[in-house]
């Protein structure tokens, strides 16, 4: 298992060097690169030399030029870049004037805490739900829940959250929720256990946004998965072995009805974590999609590459804890 490990974090490496040039690339050629950053406001009268020294400012810290002014070739300002990112310098956001790591290490534990929770609610509801789905198939709990997780499931996020914070969260309506924010303003005086409540409590509204739709798109998968192993001959020999139902169902036609599932959550995570942009600009939470969304709308190229790369390694590794899964799963998958 250690062999495969390495090996497969070895082979990363091609795959993370396609993901800096393509990243690369599609800055470089991004249209009005030397006048991205949003330092000039709209209706904003700045003369043409200061507009020139912005411009030129930009094009130095995005490798386009040396100190001395000349243009540096093409394959070296990628390897220029790719240098700073390997040794952790991913460069000053425009916007913000300050290094990119930093406003990173700012925003992704806001941004990570809020989708594990939703990423654990997703299956905590959904697995149940689907077991108790397919067992009741053709029965009301069946249909009625495959109408409403499919309803759930067309209902975009801007909408839904739109209406949770229009009618729980206004205070012409029920007023049960907060309308922004992570946090009260008097949490200095909060105790720990009241600080961690009121944490939950603003979070409830964008955590239930981030997982209605993947509770209602896994449910289908693990009821589909179930009914199709429900069939399988090995079912039937353990029935007539007398074992009890649920013995069966658990440890049989549930076991064998993982492997598709850990499929389907290799992408979930990333899946959330693009997701939270909506989120964050709904609920005003500075986390990594409201950065995603302001260096976007800024055009702050260094923070979008960053934010970009960072979501192509999380990617990576869901597929290779995906693949550990997979051992833990069915003993019979080895990759020795």
């Amino acid at each position: 298992m250690f062999k495969y490990i390495l090996r497969r974090l070895l082979l990363m490496i091609p795959t993370l060097l396609g993901m800096t040039l393509l990243l690369f690339a599609v800055v470089r050629f991004a249209p009005g690169l030397t006048t991205a950053g949003g330092q000039f406001a709209a209706g904003q009268m700045k003369s043409r030399q200061a507009q020139r020294q912005q411009e030129q400012f930009i094009a130095r810290r995005l490798h386009l030029v040396g100190k001395n002014g000349r243009p540096i070739a093409l394959p070296m300002q990628y390897l220029l870049w790719l240098r700073s990112t390997c040794e952790g310098h991913f460069g000053t956001s425009l916007e913000y004037n300050e290094p990119v790591l930093k406003l990173i290490a700012q925003r992704l534990p806001v941004t990570l805490t809020y989708n594990l929770i939703s990423l654990l609610l997703v299956y905590i509801i959904a697995i149940p739900g689907g077991m108790l789905a397919a067992v009741k198939r053709g029965g009301w709990f069946d249909r009625g829940f495959g109408i409403f997780t499919l309803a759930l499931y067309s209902l975009p996020v801007i909408l839904v959250g739109s209406l949770l914070l229009g009618f729980l969260a206004d205070p012409q309506y029920l007023k049960w929720f907060p309308s922004a924010g992570l946090h009260a303003t008097n949490t200095q005086n909060m105790t720990y256990f009241q600080y961690l409540g009121d944490y939950l409590y603003h979070i409830t509204l964008p955590v239930a946004c981030l997982t209605y739709g993947g509770f209602a798109y896994l449910v289908k998968q693990v009821r589909g998965s179930m009914l199709e192993n429900m069939r399988q001959d090995f079912v039937r020999t353990a029935r007539a072995k007398g074992l009890k139902g649920s013995t069966v169902l658990i440890r049989h036609v549930f076991r064998n009805s993982l492997l598709p599932l850990i499929t389907i959550s290799a992408g979930i995570l990333p899946g959330l974590l693009g997701g939270s942009v909506v989120v964050e600009q709904i609920f005003s939470i500075k986390g990594m999609g409201a950065l995603a969304y302001s260096a976007t709308y800024s055009r702050d190229l260094p923070v979008i590459q960053t934010i970009a790369l960072i979501g192509g390694v999380i990617t990576l590794l869901s597929y290779l804890i995906t693949d550990l899964c997979y051992t833990i799963a069915d003993p019979r998958v080895s990759y020795d």
